[in-house]
């Protein structure tokens, strides 16, 4: 009988324990925000927007080739910028556009499109695929309220079980935490890209919203024989950002040409 009482408070214990870790503001997704200005332009320059977390960082390091593709293939001239902090997450992400001088002046720029890169660390580290879907919703409808077209970087493949080996034990303890707490599977892309997936469904944004999808320019993903990632198997190298530029590309030249039909018609 002792025992069963003692097995009950231990569970009663973890669920009380687990609910109050819901309130700790790290697993708490971000909080609407607003004061931002975007500028205004009528000219016939492409401006493109590039901002996220380590892959926009490593973006801004590597030789960008988005410009040149873009404007080849439109004839109009194109200007990229780029703004990226490495170990962002979503939350992060969006928090920088208000916060951070360099992602809120690319921002505040007035571009045509906005190439968002967030997600990574929030699987990396089982923040939970509320808390990505959520900030990814608050990203979105910034960019849509600002007649900023959207391109989303569905969450890529990435050797997270590497990442996770190379922490140092306590982070791999905080790691697992989150895992219970978030209920996480180790490898959980899948399930934050099912969650992005439900978002485009809930909000109907499916036309409205660029996605690049991981197999639209890497199906293989870090074991992709072309070698486009860096011996850590979670980031870009010079040929990997050649690979994705020229992905971006297409769906920003294929977008103008639809937009531009249907202005025609």
């Amino acid at each position: 009988m002792r025992r069963f009482v003692y097995l009950i408070m231990a569970v009663w214990g973890l669920v009380v324990g687990i609910g109050c870790l819901h309130c700790i503001p790290y697993y708490t997704p971000a909080e609407e925000q607003s004061e931002i200005i975007i500028k205004r332009h009528h000219d016939d320059t492409i401006r493109i927007a590039y901002i996220g977390d380590s892959w926009a960082d490593g973006h801004k390091r590597n030789k960008c080739v988005l410009d040149s593709l873009v404007c080849f293939s439109t004839g109009r001239p194109t200007v990229v910028k780029t703004s990226g902090i490495s170990g962002l997450t979503s939350k992060n992400v969006y928090y920088g556009i208000f916060r951070n001088d360099s992602m809120k002046e690319v921002i505040e720029w007035g571009p045509n499109f906005c190439f968002v890169v967030a997600g990574i660390n929030d699987s990396d580290r089982k923040m939970g695929k509320g808390y990505y879907k959520q900030n990814m919703r608050l990203i979105i409808d910034l960019l849509l309220q600002n007649q900023i077209i959207p391109i989303i970087l569905e969450i890529p493949s990435y050797d997270i079980r590497l990442s996770f080996k190379r922490r140092s034990r306590e982070i791999k303890l905080l790691y697992f935490a989150s895992m219970l707490l978030t209920w996480s599977k180790m490898d959980c892309i899948n399930d934050y890209r099912e969650a992005y997936d439900n978002l485009l469904k809930e909000q109907g944004w499916k036309d409205k919203v660029i996605t690049i999808r991981s197999n639209d320019w890497n199906p293989d993903g870090y074991r992709d024989i072309r070698g486009l990632y860096d011996e850590g198997l979670m980031h870009l190298n010079e040929k990997g950002y050649l690979v994705l530029d020229s992905c971006i590309a297409n769906k920003v030249v294929n977008y103008q040409n639809v937009s531009s039909n249907c202005e025609y018609h």
